[in-house]
């Protein structure tokens, strides 16, 4: 099974945990969950903006060593991820179409949220491009 939920849903602001074990996109329905990424290495693919509100969000934890990608899908990101090993630098992404874990590590994670007009991303990685 690709996505399977998991736990309770007593709301909408991130108490919604599915797994992902393949590749998916996101769906304007999927607002407000929380994304499990593991068994292999998934690409997340983000919803047209045209197709989304304001206030959409998704947080995405990875829950293996794999190399996840998060996919634009024609649309920018812009945000800040730290970068939490020794050697590594915080990095910028400034109208990136996307972004790939490199060296990824269980508990990297992502939050995303659009403005109706961009993407933006925050989140904690071992390392990433």
């Amino acid at each position: 099974m690709a996505k399977a939920k998991m736990g309770a849903s007593a709301g909408w602001n991130g108490n919604y945990v599915e797994s992902a074990t393949a590749s998916f996109s996101l769906v304007p329905g999927d607002s407000g969950k929380v994304f499990i990424l593991k068994d292999a290495a998934v690409t997340v693919t983000l919803p047209a903006l045209s197709d989304v509100e304001a206030g959409f969000k998704v947080k995405l934890i990875s829950g293996d060593d794999s190399e996840h990608v998060i996919a634009g899908a024609n649309s920018l990101l812009y945000g800040t991820i730290v970068q939490v090993t020794a050697s590594a630098a915080n990095e910028r992404i400034a109208a990136a179409s996307g972004y790939t874990l490199g060296a990824g590590v269980i508990g990297d994670m992502f939050d995303l949220i659009s403005d109706g007009t961009n993407w933006y991303i925050s989140g904690f990685t071992n390392a990433g491009a």
